[in-house]
């Protein structure tokens, strides 16, 4: 058999032409073509991957390591140097990645998570709505979501979160290492782009960093020099920086982004809007997990298929990339119904992709609900009338690999 034939027989089913999970138009309708016409997963030509997008197979493959690996099981040293090197949890395996994962959630436990939603999350956010003074229309996107959640993530590593231009320069270098993720690493131009952030990020954090270890206070760095030896970790600087490297990206990015797509899930029905009128607290957790559910922050994650395998009628090779379909899953019909709708009644409201499933979920998911909730809450008491604005530029849900509802313009006030 020629060779471009049994490769074609092993690259089936294929996307239909057009379509890649790489595509920023028409996500959701690809998504749900995929779910009629297929069984996942299917070959992504323009990604040069699978895609899963079934609930089922999502789940099994976030959980399952020894068959889809994680995607910095054979990173380069470039790659570790972009991500933060050191103690970075994305990039740490088997051991050292469980000793890590587990220091992760003591330090961001609920009780602490309540310390620092006092000492840290209140006072930015009420500082921010604050510098609005007497607005009666803004982009939220860019005057809330991007403002605050850089400035609690700095706050809590010790920097002066009031130096608004520190503090977007702190984003723009996320969103450089951001644009990398994008491509599946794969952009040498996007390489170099995020090497030299990555480099300039360390020039930032190591000053704060090296401070916390000679005088120690009560911010997150200091905790972490505290605290690592107990834990089973040998901390240097290096390890100490990827550490925070990745607290910081984590915190900020996806942060700020699920920010815009809740508050746009919020104000974009109404009958979603008089149910937090009616029960703020059960209608706003429902709210932001089901704003989470339906526009995943993060669409999708890279794994690499550690050995053969065939799941439905996909031959899937050692050494295939494969795109874990966290928004496609989030939306599958065969799992929730109406799967395109808000429904703040759903049940479990808890089992969707937003924040990863298994050994590599997001160790700081309950840091990130609880900023969204505080962000919505604080906004509500102020602004109880605050609606999309219908005059201005629509919103779209803008991005590849993590994507928001952008421009957000709103009415705060009659």
């Amino acid at each position: 058999m020629p060779a471009d034939a049994e490769t074609a027989i092993s690259r089936q089913p294929i996307c239909p032409e057009g379509f890649s999970i790489f595509s920023s138009e028409r996500t959701f309708e690809f998504y749900r073509n995929l779910h009629d016409q297929f069984r996942s997963p299917v070959w992504d030509e323009a990604a040069n991957g699978w895609i899963l997008f079934d609930y089922e197979e999502v789940a099994k493959g976030q959980r399952d390591e020894s068959l889809f690996a994680n995607a910095y099981i054979n990173a380069d040293d470039t790659l570790r140097r972009i991500k933060g090197g050191g103690a970075n949890i994305t990039l740490s395996q088997g051991d050292e990645h469980t000793r890590l994962r587990r220091f992760h959630l003591k330090l961001l436990s609920p009780s602490n998570v309540e310390h620092y939603r006092v000492a840290h999350m209140l006072p930015i956010i009420e500082q921010t709505l604050d510098a609005l003074g007497d607005a009666r229309r803004i982009e939220a996107a860019s005057a809330i979501a991007d403002r605050i959640p850089p400035r609690v993530i700095s706050s809590l590593l010790g920097m002066d979160y009031r130096d608004d231009a520190a503090m977007d320069r702190l984003l723009e270098l996320n969103h450089e290492i951001v644009a990398l993720i994008s491509t599946g690493y794969r952009s040498e131009e996007g390489r170099e782009r995020a090497l030299a952030a990555s480099a300039e990020l360390n020039e930032i954090l190591l000053p704060h960093i090296r401070k916390a270890r000679e005088t120690p206070s009560n911010d997150f760095i200091s905790r972490v020099w505290q605290e690592a030896p107990a834990a089973g970790l040998e901390l240097d600087e290096e390890a100490a920086l990827g550490l925070c490297r990745e607290l910081f990206f984590a915190g900020s990015d996806t942060t700020v982004y699920g920010i815009a797509n809740v508050l746009f899930t919020m104000l974009s029905q109404p009958e979603v809007r008089a149910a937090v009128r009616t029960d703020r607290d059960k209608a706003l957790k429902a709210v932001i997990e089901e704003g989470m559910r339906l526009r995943s922050v993060v669409m999708f994650r890279h794994r690499i298929c550690v050995q053969d395998v065939t799941i439905g009628d996909a031959h899937i090779r050692k050494g295939d990339i494969v795109f874990i379909g966290n928004a496609a899953a989030n939306r599958d019909p065969d799992h929730y119904h109406c799967p395109a709708d808000v429904d703040l009644e759903r049940r479990p409201p808890t089992d969707h992709f937003a924040f990863g499933r298994g050994n590599r979920s997001c160790i700081g998911s309950h840091f990130a609900r609880t900023e969204m909730r505080e962000v919505l809450d604080m906004m509500l008491d102020r602004y109880p009338d605050m609606r999309l604005d219908p005059d201005a530029e629509p919103p779209v849900f803008t991005g590849t690999f993590m994507r928001r509802m952008c421009p957000l313009h709103l009415i705060l006030r009659d």
